[in-house]
Protein backbone atom coordinates (compact mmCIF):
# COMPACT_ATOMS: atom_id res chain seq x y z
CA UNK A 1 0.00 0.00 0.00
CA UNK A 2 2.94 2.48 0.66
CA UNK A 3 4.21 1.86 -2.60
CA UNK A 4 1.26 2.50 -4.44
CA UNK A 5 0.75 5.45 -2.42
CA UNK A 6 2.85 8.47 -0.78
CA UNK A 7 5.00 7.16 2.29
CA UNK A 8 5.24 10.58 5.11
CA UNK A 9 8.39 10.07 6.14
CA UNK A 10 8.24 12.74 8.91
CA UNK A 11 5.16 11.97 10.37
CA UNK A 12 5.07 12.84 14.10
CA UNK A 13 2.90 12.08 16.66
CA UNK A 14 2.71 12.82 20.76
CA UNK A 15 4.33 10.36 22.98
CA UNK A 16 1.60 8.33 24.14
CA UNK A 17 -1.63 7.31 23.11
CA UNK A 18 -4.34 9.62 24.05
CA UNK A 19 -3.02 12.89 23.87
CA UNK A 20 -2.14 11.92 20.12
CA UNK A 21 -5.71 10.74 19.61
CA UNK A 22 -7.35 13.60 21.14
CA UNK A 23 -4.79 15.78 18.93
CA UNK A 24 -6.08 13.93 15.26
CA UNK A 25 -9.88 13.71 16.22
CA UNK A 26 -10.01 17.61 17.23
CA UNK A 27 -7.15 18.87 14.81
CA UNK A 28 -5.25 20.91 17.47
CA UNK A 29 -1.79 20.30 18.76
CA UNK A 30 -1.92 18.14 21.72
CA UNK A 31 -1.00 20.58 24.56
CA UNK A 32 -4.09 22.54 23.48
CA UNK A 33 -6.63 19.61 23.89
CA UNK A 34 -5.22 16.74 26.70
CA UNK A 35 -1.62 15.67 27.16
CA UNK A 36 -1.97 13.27 29.64
CA UNK A 37 -3.22 9.60 29.96
CA UNK A 38 -5.87 9.54 32.46
CA UNK A 39 -7.52 6.19 33.05
CA UNK A 40 -11.02 5.75 32.28
CA UNK A 41 -11.77 4.63 36.36
CA UNK A 42 -8.77 7.43 37.03
CA UNK A 43 -10.59 9.52 40.36
CA UNK A 44 -10.09 13.47 40.75
CA UNK A 45 -11.80 14.78 43.57
CA UNK A 46 -11.34 18.37 41.66
CA UNK A 47 -13.00 17.35 38.76
CA UNK A 48 -16.70 17.01 38.85
CA UNK A 49 -16.50 14.54 35.50
CA UNK A 50 -13.44 12.68 37.09
CA UNK A 51 -11.03 11.15 34.73
CA UNK A 52 -10.92 10.27 31.39
CA UNK A 53 -12.09 13.44 30.00
CA UNK A 54 -10.27 12.94 26.97
CA UNK A 55 -11.36 16.22 24.37
CA UNK A 56 -13.30 18.41 26.12
CA UNK A 57 -16.76 19.21 25.38
CA UNK A 58 -16.37 22.08 23.65
CA UNK A 59 -14.55 21.05 21.25
CA UNK A 60 -15.64 20.08 17.11
CA UNK A 61 -14.37 16.73 16.42
CA UNK A 62 -13.19 15.04 12.87
CA UNK A 63 -16.18 12.94 12.56
CA UNK A 64 -19.07 15.53 14.07
CA UNK A 65 -17.56 17.69 10.84
CA UNK A 66 -17.72 14.54 8.49
CA UNK A 67 -21.29 13.66 9.24
CA UNK A 68 -22.57 17.07 9.09
CA UNK A 69 -21.16 16.88 5.30
CA UNK A 70 -23.07 13.73 4.64
CA UNK A 71 -20.74 10.93 5.19
CA UNK A 72 -21.62 7.72 7.19
CA UNK A 73 -19.26 7.85 10.29
CA UNK A 74 -18.07 4.53 11.68
CA UNK A 75 -15.59 3.75 14.38
CA UNK A 76 -14.25 0.50 15.61
CA UNK A 77 -11.60 0.17 18.07
CA UNK A 78 -9.52 1.96 20.16
CA UNK A 79 -11.04 5.01 21.53
CA UNK A 80 -8.96 6.89 24.33
CA UNK A 81 -10.00 9.82 23.76
CA UNK A 82 -12.39 10.47 26.09
CA UNK A 83 -15.66 8.51 28.04
CA UNK A 84 -16.34 10.65 31.49
CA UNK A 85 -19.54 11.40 30.17
CA UNK A 86 -21.80 10.41 27.13
CA UNK A 87 -20.45 13.35 25.30
CA UNK A 88 -17.13 12.47 25.44
CA UNK A 89 -17.28 8.97 23.92
CA UNK A 90 -17.26 8.48 19.98
CA UNK A 91 -21.12 8.08 20.27
CA UNK A 92 -20.81 11.69 21.90
CA UNK A 93 -18.46 13.25 18.62
CA UNK A 94 -20.34 12.38 15.56
CA UNK A 95 -19.75 8.17 14.89
CA UNK A 96 -23.28 6.85 14.12
CA UNK A 97 -22.01 3.28 15.06
CA UNK A 98 -19.26 2.49 17.30
CA UNK A 99 -17.75 -1.40 18.19
CA UNK A 100 -14.71 -1.54 20.45
CA UNK A 101 -13.17 -0.10 23.87
CA UNK A 102 -12.89 3.58 25.41
CA UNK A 103 -9.32 2.78 27.64
CA UNK A 104 -5.76 2.55 26.35
CA UNK A 105 -6.11 -1.05 25.96
CA UNK A 106 -8.07 -4.70 26.92
CA UNK A 107 -7.36 -8.03 26.96
CA UNK A 108 -7.21 -8.91 23.71
CA UNK A 109 -9.51 -12.50 24.69
CA UNK A 110 -11.52 -11.66 27.77
CA UNK A 111 -11.77 -7.44 27.18
CA UNK A 112 -10.90 -6.41 30.96
CA UNK A 113 -9.08 -4.01 31.68
CA UNK A 114 -6.20 -6.37 34.12
CA UNK A 115 -2.88 -5.29 35.10
CA UNK A 116 -1.18 -6.55 32.00
CA UNK A 117 -3.86 -4.74 30.07
CA UNK A 118 -3.22 -0.80 31.86
CA UNK A 119 -0.19 -1.30 34.12
CA UNK A 120 -2.47 0.02 37.13
CA UNK A 121 -4.80 -1.77 39.62
CA UNK A 122 -7.84 0.39 39.12
CA UNK A 123 -10.34 1.28 41.54
CA UNK A 124 -13.13 -1.43 40.08
CA UNK A 125 -10.03 -3.31 41.34
CA UNK A 126 -9.49 -4.30 37.42
CA UNK A 127 -12.85 -6.20 36.90
CA UNK A 128 -13.72 -3.77 34.50
CA UNK A 129 -14.99 -4.92 31.46
CA UNK A 130 -14.00 -2.21 28.50
CA UNK A 131 -15.86 -3.69 25.00
CA UNK A 132 -18.59 -1.80 23.77
CA UNK A 133 -21.28 -1.39 20.96
CA UNK A 134 -22.95 2.77 20.08
CA UNK A 135 -25.17 2.69 17.99
CA UNK A 136 -29.36 4.74 17.82
CA UNK A 137 -30.95 1.81 19.45
CA UNK A 138 -27.97 0.27 21.61
CA UNK A 139 -25.42 1.76 24.18
CA UNK A 140 -23.90 -1.08 26.25
CA UNK A 141 -21.60 -3.67 26.60
CA UNK A 142 -20.84 -6.50 23.92
CA UNK A 143 -23.38 -9.40 25.11
CA UNK A 144 -22.27 -12.92 24.01
CA UNK A 145 -25.00 -12.66 21.37
CA UNK A 146 -23.65 -9.60 19.98
CA UNK A 147 -19.90 -11.38 20.29
CA UNK A 148 -21.42 -14.22 18.84
CA UNK A 149 -22.63 -11.95 15.37
CA UNK A 150 -18.60 -11.00 15.08
CA UNK A 151 -17.72 -14.53 14.84
CA UNK A 152 -16.98 -15.82 18.22
CA UNK A 153 -19.11 -18.72 19.35
CA UNK A 154 -17.35 -19.28 22.49
CA UNK A 155 -17.77 -18.04 25.89
CA UNK A 156 -14.69 -15.75 26.36
CA UNK A 157 -15.69 -15.01 29.66
CA UNK A 158 -15.26 -11.48 29.74
CA UNK A 159 -17.86 -11.47 32.41
CA UNK A 160 -15.29 -13.61 34.68
CA UNK A 161 -18.24 -16.14 33.91
CA UNK A 162 -17.23 -19.54 36.67
CA UNK A 163 -19.23 -22.09 33.48
CA UNK A 164 -15.68 -21.89 31.93
CA UNK A 165 -12.91 -21.55 34.93
CA UNK A 166 -10.98 -18.87 32.87
CA UNK A 167 -11.07 -16.37 35.87
CA UNK A 168 -8.36 -14.74 36.19
CA UNK A 169 -7.95 -15.00 32.85
CA UNK A 170 -6.28 -16.55 30.32
CA UNK A 171 -2.68 -16.84 28.09
CA UNK A 172 -1.59 -15.33 25.40
CA UNK A 173 -2.61 -17.47 22.55
CA UNK A 174 -6.28 -17.96 24.45
CA UNK A 175 -6.05 -20.73 26.54
CA UNK A 176 -6.86 -21.72 29.91
CA UNK A 177 -5.35 -25.43 29.56
CA UNK A 178 -5.27 -27.82 26.99
CA UNK A 179 -8.80 -28.76 27.81
CA UNK A 180 -10.16 -25.32 26.56
CA UNK A 181 -8.89 -22.81 23.92
CA UNK A 182 -10.61 -19.82 22.74
CA UNK A 183 -10.87 -20.00 18.66
CA UNK A 184 -9.06 -17.34 16.43
CA UNK A 185 -12.70 -15.81 15.87
CA UNK A 186 -12.77 -14.85 19.42
CA UNK A 187 -9.48 -12.57 19.17
CA UNK A 188 -10.37 -9.03 19.89
CA UNK A 189 -8.82 -7.71 16.35
CA UNK A 190 -10.62 -10.94 14.90
CA UNK A 191 -14.14 -9.30 16.19
CA UNK A 192 -13.05 -5.66 15.14
CA UNK A 193 -12.17 -7.04 11.28
CA UNK A 194 -15.48 -9.00 11.15
CA UNK A 195 -17.21 -5.98 11.88
CA UNK A 196 -15.45 -3.42 10.24
CA UNK A 197 -15.68 -6.03 7.10
CA UNK A 198 -19.90 -6.10 7.71
CA UNK A 199 -19.56 -2.54 7.80
CA UNK A 200 -18.34 -2.14 3.90
CA UNK A 201 -19.82 -4.68 2.61
CA UNK A 202 -23.33 -3.37 3.86
CA UNK A 203 -22.22 0.45 3.28
CA UNK A 204 -24.87 2.42 0.84
CA UNK A 205 -22.42 3.91 -1.76
CA UNK A 206 -24.77 6.75 -2.64
CA UNK A 207 -23.53 8.60 0.64
CA UNK A 208 -19.70 9.52 1.42
CA UNK A 209 -18.17 6.93 4.08
CA UNK A 210 -15.36 7.58 6.90
CA UNK A 211 -14.51 4.80 8.59
CA UNK A 212 -12.34 4.91 11.77
CA UNK A 213 -10.79 2.05 12.17
CA UNK A 214 -8.28 2.04 15.21
CA UNK A 215 -6.56 -1.50 15.63
CA UNK A 216 -5.45 -2.81 18.82
CA UNK A 217 -2.61 -4.17 17.88
CA UNK A 218 0.28 -3.56 18.33
CA UNK A 219 -0.53 -2.11 22.05
CA UNK A 220 0.00 -4.31 25.34
CA UNK A 221 -0.57 -7.02 25.95
CA UNK A 222 1.28 -9.30 23.92
CA UNK A 223 -1.51 -11.82 22.82
CA UNK A 224 -2.29 -13.24 19.34
CA UNK A 225 -3.78 -16.68 18.26
CA UNK A 226 -0.83 -19.36 18.25
CA UNK A 227 -1.66 -19.69 14.63
CA UNK A 228 0.15 -16.44 13.97
CA UNK A 229 3.27 -17.62 16.39
CA UNK A 230 3.16 -20.78 13.78
CA UNK A 231 2.80 -18.22 10.48
CA UNK A 232 5.91 -16.68 11.99
CA UNK A 233 7.94 -19.87 12.50
CA UNK A 234 7.19 -20.67 8.67
CA UNK A 235 8.10 -17.29 7.45
CA UNK A 236 11.21 -17.29 9.55
CA UNK A 237 12.11 -20.85 8.37
CA UNK A 238 11.05 -19.88 4.43
CA UNK A 239 13.81 -17.43 4.37
CA UNK A 240 16.58 -18.97 5.77
CA UNK A 241 16.56 -17.19 9.23
CA UNK A 242 17.57 -18.12 12.60
CA UNK A 243 14.07 -19.51 15.09
CA UNK A 244 13.06 -15.98 17.17
CA UNK A 245 14.37 -17.41 20.44
CA UNK A 246 12.63 -14.25 22.78
CA UNK A 247 9.20 -14.77 23.40
CA UNK A 248 8.21 -11.17 23.66
CA UNK A 249 9.66 -10.60 20.28
CA UNK A 250 7.77 -12.99 18.66
CA UNK A 251 4.71 -12.29 19.95
CA UNK A 252 5.34 -9.14 18.68
CA UNK A 253 6.03 -9.98 15.33
CA UNK A 254 2.92 -12.26 15.03
CA UNK A 255 1.01 -9.37 16.01
CA UNK A 256 2.44 -7.17 13.41
CA UNK A 257 1.62 -9.84 11.03
CA UNK A 258 -1.99 -10.41 12.31
CA UNK A 259 -2.13 -6.33 11.65
CA UNK A 260 -0.69 -6.40 7.84
CA UNK A 261 -3.36 -9.48 7.41
CA UNK A 262 -6.18 -7.26 9.04
CA UNK A 263 -5.62 -4.51 6.41
CA UNK A 264 -5.19 -6.91 3.62
CA UNK A 265 -9.11 -7.63 4.31
CA UNK A 266 -10.22 -4.47 5.00
CA UNK A 267 -8.66 -3.52 0.93
CA UNK A 268 -9.82 -6.32 -0.04
CA UNK A 269 -13.71 -5.89 1.29
CA UNK A 270 -13.47 -2.17 -0.26
CA UNK A 271 -12.56 -3.00 -4.01
CA UNK A 272 -14.99 -6.04 -3.85
CA UNK A 273 -17.82 -3.29 -3.02
CA UNK A 274 -16.27 -1.21 -6.06
CA UNK A 275 -15.13 1.55 -3.43
CA UNK A 276 -11.67 1.26 -4.34
CA UNK A 277 -10.92 3.97 -6.76
CA UNK A 278 -12.66 6.57 -4.76
CA UNK A 279 -11.39 5.67 -1.20
CA UNK A 280 -8.01 7.78 0.72
CA UNK A 281 -6.62 5.28 3.03
CA UNK A 282 -4.70 7.35 5.77
CA UNK A 283 -2.55 4.90 8.15
CA UNK A 284 -0.69 6.24 10.69
CA UNK A 285 -0.05 5.17 14.77
CA UNK A 286 -0.18 7.08 17.85
CA UNK A 287 3.32 7.45 19.00
CA UNK A 288 6.59 5.19 18.56
CA UNK A 289 6.92 1.57 19.53
CA UNK A 290 7.37 0.78 23.10
CA UNK A 291 10.92 -0.67 23.67
CA UNK A 292 10.26 -1.44 27.52
CA UNK A 293 9.45 -4.61 28.98
CA UNK A 294 6.70 -6.48 27.39
CA UNK A 295 6.40 -3.84 24.74
CA UNK A 296 9.18 -5.19 22.51
CA UNK A 297 9.49 -3.11 19.77
CA UNK A 298 12.77 -1.70 18.14
CA UNK A 299 13.03 1.72 16.96
CA UNK A 300 16.45 1.81 15.30
CA UNK A 301 18.18 3.85 13.82
CA UNK A 302 16.17 6.04 16.00
CA UNK A 303 16.99 6.88 19.21
CA UNK A 304 14.37 5.86 22.31
CA UNK A 305 10.58 5.13 21.90
CA UNK A 306 7.17 5.57 23.57
CA UNK A 307 7.04 7.98 26.68
CA UNK A 308 10.52 9.47 24.80
CA UNK A 309 10.57 12.95 23.10
CA UNK A 310 13.20 11.51 20.88
CA UNK A 311 12.65 10.25 17.55
CA UNK A 312 11.69 7.05 18.26
CA UNK A 313 8.81 8.13 20.42
CA UNK A 314 7.10 10.39 18.28
CA UNK A 315 8.26 9.72 14.64
CA UNK A 316 5.93 7.19 13.39
CA UNK A 317 5.16 4.88 10.62
CA UNK A 318 2.42 6.40 8.53
CA UNK A 319 1.60 6.57 4.90
CA UNK A 320 -1.35 7.48 2.28
CA UNK A 321 -2.72 5.47 -0.45
CA UNK A 322 -6.11 4.12 -1.89
CA UNK A 323 -7.34 5.11 -5.57
CA UNK A 324 -7.80 8.72 -4.74
CA UNK A 325 -4.00 9.26 -4.84
CA UNK A 326 -3.20 11.13 -8.16
CA UNK A 327 -1.05 8.89 -9.96
CA UNK A 328 1.33 10.97 -10.40
CA UNK A 329 1.73 11.07 -6.69
CA UNK A 330 2.14 7.22 -6.23
CA UNK A 331 5.05 5.57 -5.07
CA UNK A 332 6.51 8.93 -3.92
CA UNK A 333 7.45 9.84 -0.58
CA UNK A 334 7.07 12.96 1.39
CA UNK A 335 9.73 14.52 3.80
CA UNK A 336 8.52 17.61 4.54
Amino acid sequence: LAQEGVLLDRHYAFRICSPARSSLMSGRLPMHVNWVNTGITDFNPKDPVSGSSGIPRNMTGMASKLKSAGYKTHMIGKWDAGSATPEHTPWGRGFENFVGYLQHANDYWQEGIGLTSTGEIDVCMDKFVDFHVYNETFKGGVTPAIAREMGCLKDNAHNQSATTGLDPGINATGCVNASYCLPDSCYEEAMLRTRAVSVIQGHDTSHPLFLFYTSHLLHTPLQVPDSYLQKVDRLVSEKGGQPIDTANRKLYAAMTLYLDDTVGELVKAMKAKGMWDNTLVIFTTDNGGPIYEPGSANNYPLKGGKYSDWEGGIRTNAFVSGGFVPVARRGSKHSG
